[in-house]
């Protein structure tokens, strides 16, 4: 089956009451915005967290994704951030439930935004496990997890963690 992306999310009914949107000031520009609820919207992007994990060797682990998008193509551990989780909290939890690995001491690596599809835009923050333990076990919406030596690392379809690879690699090789 072929992936077909949705189209860009855009808030035309308030979320709240449903009622249609309309443009209107809120002191910096014109945005959507409710009468009814007196609330703009913003186009902000959707938080996640991605992982940095070295074996023993030096390689990273990468996992194969087992959803869309992107199915079947390899990238970083990681995933949204939920409601009251910070982003260590989110690195660990995404860490455990898609590798099967138990984490300990992340480290903020850096930020990186980048548009997508069906979130709008997603901020992704990357962080380095300094020390973990377990059996590596696909879960989640993972297929499949792997260690590559830099050379050898696979084409990662997402923008923010290109860019998370490339400062990765300039700080902590």
């Amino acid at each position: 089956m072929t992936y077909i992306p949705p189209k860009p999310f855009a808030w035309n009914h308030c979320g709240i009451c449903g009622n249609p949107l309309e443009e209107a000031f809120d002191g910096e520009q014109m945005r959507p915005y409710c009468g009814d609820c007196n609330r703009h919207y913003y186009r902000n992007p959707v938080p996640a967290c991605c992982v940095f994990v070295r074996d023993a060797d030096n390689r990273l682990l990468f996992a194969q994704r087992a959803v869309e998008p992107c199915r079947g193509r390899w990238t970083l551990p990681g995933g949204f951030m939920e409601l009251n989780e910070t982003g260590e909290q989110c690195a660990l939890r995404e860490l455990s439930e898609e590798t099967g690995l138990t984490g300990q001491n992340p480290r903020l690596l850096g930020v990186s935004v980048s548009q997508s599809a069906d979130k709008g835009a997603v901020l992704v923050v990357g962080y380095v496990i300094e020390s973990w333990h377990g059996t590596l076990q696909p879960n989640s919406d993972v297929s499949n997890l792997r260690f590559y030596d830099k050379a050898e690392r696979p084409d990662v379809p997402f923008e923010a963690h290109r860019e998370l690879l490339a400062h990765y690699d300039d700080v902590c090789l």
